[in-house]
């Protein structure tokens, strides 16, 4: 049996999920590339072919994230509907898109607490792009009189790390093989509507 050559797009991708999975268990200085080659099933040479370097890869996969978000949250932004709908299409969204990229949390989490030193402009104008949506459907809000004067940064500071913090707990939990008692990891449709549900809290006008 004539075994198939692999496809630049496979290679691609094959580095690209090894890396994933490697920064997000050791972080970006604990990641090896060897290992990510290895784990790839592909030479080292061909890791800086498809990506340059390791920081490029590394930011990729971080763009990958931003990316998916940033256009979902900005159609939703532009769309029909009240801002109330529309913030529970965003928690919707973000959770999802969280949930098909399981390595982003740890990723983003370490990053973050060491003050983001691989950050180059473009990628937190991905990430602010993600804000800005989220801005304005708040913005949104606050005309129709549907929601009280917040800041909307803020509000957005409240949701993200939950969302974080689920996905980075769910991941220990399952690698630690807990899955009963007290902490028993909770499923996406129940994080998704205590999320919707906390965000119209935060945002519901009184008047």
């Amino acid at each position: 049996m004539v075994k198939r050559k692999r496809s630049a797009a496979d290679s691609h991708a094959a580095i690209f999920a090894a890396a994933a999975e490697e920064f997000a268990e050791r972080g970006f200085d604990g990641a090896g590339v060897d290992r990510i080659a290895a784990r790839a099933k592909v030479n080292k040479a061909m890791l800086y072919y498809h990506f340059g370097s390791k920081r490029h890869l590394y930011l990729e996969i971080l763009r990958h994230m931003f990316g998916a978000v940033g256009v979902r949250a900005r159609a939703i932004a532009d769309g029909p509907g009240t801002a109330p709908e529309k913030t529970d299409a965003w928690i919707a969204a973000i959770v999802e898109e969280g949930a098909r990229r399981p390595w982003f949390p740890s990723m983003m989490l370490r990053e973050l607490a060491s003050g983001a030193p691989r950050f180059d402009p473009e990628t937190f104008a991905m990430m602010n792009a993600v804000y800005a949506a989220v801005r304005d459907i708040i913005l949104q809000g606050q005309r129709e009189g549907r929601f009280r004067v917040v800041d909307p940064l803020l509000v957005h500071l409240t949701i993200m790390p939950a969302v974080l913090i689920f996905f980075a707990r769910q991941r220990a939990l399952a690698a630690n093989n807990l899955t009963q008692g007290l902490g028993e990891p909770r499923a996406l449709d129940q994080f998704v509507a205590h999320m919707q549900d906390v965000m119209r809290r935060t945002l519901r006008s009184d008047s």
